[in-house]
């Protein structure tokens, strides 16, 4: 579940990369008028928000939405609308969603491919093959796309790739090993950053594979804790990563299946080959902040079989935390928290509720966790994106 936008002008104002404030109406996708949920945020930096909806596992049902802030309207299957001759569609279980330099990067695990999007109109710009792609990050030549690389789910312990691919020319140019079921990326200083998961081994994985850039080989790793899936970089030099923990199973005296905690879901900060921990924190998702935080929801009482979501803010800075208890705001709406992003204007939260069943939802709370809107989105809506 890692998530950054690169601001811009329009191209009817100076080309300077710190800003964004864009016409809608000189945009091919301002006649989808979608649902009104909001009112506009005509004075914002952004001008809408991306969710990719991961869609069911072969169902071949990945949607992408957005919320256009100008005028508060929920536009589902913007990809669909706006690319009618894709017959298939997005494509099978979409499992990551990024913004670089205007292009909307959408990994779709299920179909093996990654999508690129002009961000301004959601028009398909080249779909790029890559086997079993996790998730992707960036610099400034090219997209780096963790791989299970065709590892089976009780098999053996299949290692995982991480393949290269040209910015310019959107063509893999480079692949590496690392560990087994490597899930997210991030670039720091020169280096990427593979959190190795070992999800489909009956131990897993706790280290995270340190690629150097220049040679595109990988240089050491780091010991973290069991189960990693997400990676953010914090841009001062260090990265982020959590942990799904670990699970034990045991029998009742029916003969019953029943699951507990023996590690807590966590947060870990990586300086170079060292880790350490963020204490109390437990994230189930999380995302990294251009206001200087990494926000993450996460089951406190997990260990002792409770149930207390709370919404944890990490300061980049100095590594404080604060924690907000979700029960008795207005985010206790929220059934199942899938996904985050945090729009650095004003603080504002969206959360995705996967249903699992049916369509899901996306829920915007104040920085406060008060509710300003609800849309319903498609299948286990769970990526986001601000641009």
């Amino acid at each position: 579940m890692n998530r950054f936008a690169l601001l811009v002008f329009s191209v009817a104002a100076l080309a300077v990369a710190a800003g964004c404030q864009k016409d809608e109406t000189t945009s091919r996708d301002a006649d989808l008028a979608g649902v009104n949920v909001a009112v506009g945020e005509k004075g914002g930096s952004f001008s809408k928000l991306f969710v990719l909806n991961e869609g069911n596992f072969q169902k071949n049902n990945s949607t992408l939405d957005f919320l256009r802030f100008s005028d508060g309207n929920y536009v589902s299957d913007a990809f669909g609308s706006m690319n009618p001759a894709v017959v298939q569609g997005l494509g099978d279980t979409g499992n990551d969603l990024a913004l670089n330099d205007g292009k909307l990067w959408l990994v779709m695990n299920g179909s093996g491919y990654v999508h690129v999007l002009d961000a301004k109109d959601e028009t398909l710009v080249a779909s790029v093959a890559v086997p079993d792609p996790r998730f992707i990050a960036f610099d400034s030549g090219h997209a780096y796309v963790s791989s299970y690389a065709g590892a089976i789910y009780g098999g053996e312990e299949k290692k995982g790739k991480v393949f290269r691919i040209d910015l310019k020319t959107y063509k893999i140019d480079g692949e590496v090993e690392v560990g087994c079921q490597p899930e997210g990326v991030a670039v720091s200083g020169g280096k990427l950053y593979v959190a190795n998961s070992g999800g489909y081994n009956y131990i897993h994985e706790d280290t995270v594979s340190v690629i150097d850039l220049s040679s595109f080989k990988v240089s050491g790793s780091v010991t973290t804790a069991s189960n990693l899936h997400f990676m953010a970089s914090d841009g001062r030099g260090a990265v982020y990563v959590s942990s799904y923990g670990e699970s034990t199973w045991s029998q009742d005296d029916a003969g019953n299946w029943i699951q507990s905690m023996s590690e807590p879901m966590g947060l870990y900060s990586i300086d170079g080959l060292s880790s350490s921990q963020v204490k109390g924190v437990h994230v189930s998702c999380m995302t990294m902040c251009s206001d200087g935080y990494v926000y993450a929801i996460g089951n406190a009482d997990e260990l002792t079989g409770g149930y207390s979501n709370m919404l944890y803010k990490v300061s980049v800075k100095d590594g404080s935390v604060t924690s907000k208890a979700i029960s008795g705001t207005d985010a206790a709406q929220v059934g199942n928290p899938y996904g985050i992003c945090v729009n650095p204007d004003n603080g504002d939260i969206y959360i995705t509720d996967a249903d699992y069943t049916g369509p899901g939802k996306v829920w915007c709370f104040t920085k406060d966790l008060k509710k300003k809107w609800v849309a319903v989105a498609g299948m286990l809506p769970a990526h986001m994106v601000i641009y």
